[in-house]
């Protein structure tokens, strides 16, 4: 179980359309293995950025020991399955010229080979919310987020439970907000910025989960003909939901998991929250996966389309995180940052494309 397992809205709505089969086993045969040079676009894409996110990543990694285990299965494993598997690699990422993105282009094909994931794959998104709200209980503020209770029963407790006060005065609040449902939206995403009444910002994260059935609400609305299944994303959930307050709470708690979230302190306003691999997300450079399909740590390249514009979409991220709705190798989840831009996007992202995981090659003698 990550840290900080992210569940994208998305994801929830990704059970509304026909569900992908896990693939199973090594991801690419010895003839699926191409050269990064081959990957779409690669030359148009920034992989300076790439490197940077890589670099963040190798940080953690090397301090791990050797035998740590990151994920996968099949190939993946073998060659990028534990941390020490990485140490080469990251040794050349920390000597490659930062921001020289031809420097970074040479640095991936030179240490890595790409492997085609076989099959379409369903690629969501997701992002840190932006919801005004306070550390006191105040007026205007009273719906509580909580952090994991001390008490382990406790926090076994399903979301109904809680919503009934059971928690009251019994786990930590690590903040107050306006609306359930933003409450309930953060929760989905794992984590998030409070907007505070001084102007200051507080950033929370995933502190726990209290281990209750995860249902998608995307599905439930669909099955209500609240929505239809073209219609359903971050933003037509939210929207219903605050729109039907009469029936919004018992909608929501159809879902009994329930995710704790505590105070992250200080982070820079650029960086994401810690992922499943413990450093900070970057924007279009972080994707959460299937730890048990492929590795943390790993380059993963996404050849899909913009779900605003419908352009070709071609990203190299690195895979530091993971999501309570990625299932099988066949699934990426991109990470796009905060605000309204980031949520734009990342609401409305579910569209087909294709994974190529990068594996590193054995080093030069």
């Amino acid at each position: 179980m990550r840290r900080l397992p992210l569940f994208a809205a998305a994801l929830a709505l990704a059970a509304c359309t026909p569900q992908q089969q896990p693939q199973t086993g090594a991801y690419a045969p010895p003839g699926q293995a191409l050269p990064v040079t081959q990957l779409p676009g690669w030359q148009l894409n920034n992989a300076a950025a790439s490197l940077a996110s890589f670099v963040i990543s190798c940080k953690a990694l090397l301090l791990m020991p050797p035998d740590t285990s990151l994920g996968g299965t099949g190939l993946a494993q073998t060659l990028a399955g534990q941390a020490g598997l990485w140490q080469p690699a990251c040794t050349a990422a920390e000597a490659t010229p930062p921001g020289d993105n031809a420097a970074a282009q040479q640095f991936f094909e030179n240490w890595f080979t790409a492997y085609a994931i076989p099959g379409p794959a369903l690629i969501t998104g997701y992002f840190e919310p932006e919801v005004p709200g306070s550390e006191n209980e105040r007026p205007g503020y009273h719906v509580p987020l909580y952090s994991r209770p001390a008490v382990a029963s406790l926090a076994d407790l399903p979301r109904a439970a809680i919503d009934a006060g059971a928690l009251h005065r019994k786990a930590p609040v690590t903040a107050y907000v306006t609306n359930p449902v933003d409450a309930f939206m953060l929760q989905i995403q794992g984590s998030g910025r409070i907007l505070l009444p001084d102007g200051n910002i507080l950033r929370v994260g995933f502190d726990g989960q209290n281990g209750q059935p995860y249902t998608p609400i995307g599905r439930v609305l669909e099955q209500m003909g609240a929505l239809q299944p073209d219609d359903v994303s971050y933003q037509s959930i939210s929207a219903w939901l605050k729109s039907h307050p009469a029936q919004a709470q018992s909608v929501m708690e159809q879902n009994a998991r329930y995710v704790f979230l505590a105070p992250l302190g200080p982070l820079p306003a650029n960086e994401g929250a810690p992922g499943a691999l413990g450093v900070p997300l970057t924007a279009e450079r972080s994707a959460a996966i299937d730890k048990s399909a492929m590795p943390l740590g790993a380059p993963l390249f996404i050849a899909t389309t913009d779900p605003i514009t419908g352009a070709p979409l071609n990203l190299l991220t690195i895979t530091q995180d993971t999501g309570g709705g990625i299932h099988g190798p066949d699934r990426a989840d991109i990470f796009f940052g905060a605000g309204p831009d980031a949520e734009e996007v990342a609401g409305s992202m579910r569209q087909p494309g294709q994974l190529y995981l990068l594996l590193p090659k054995a080093p030069a003698p």
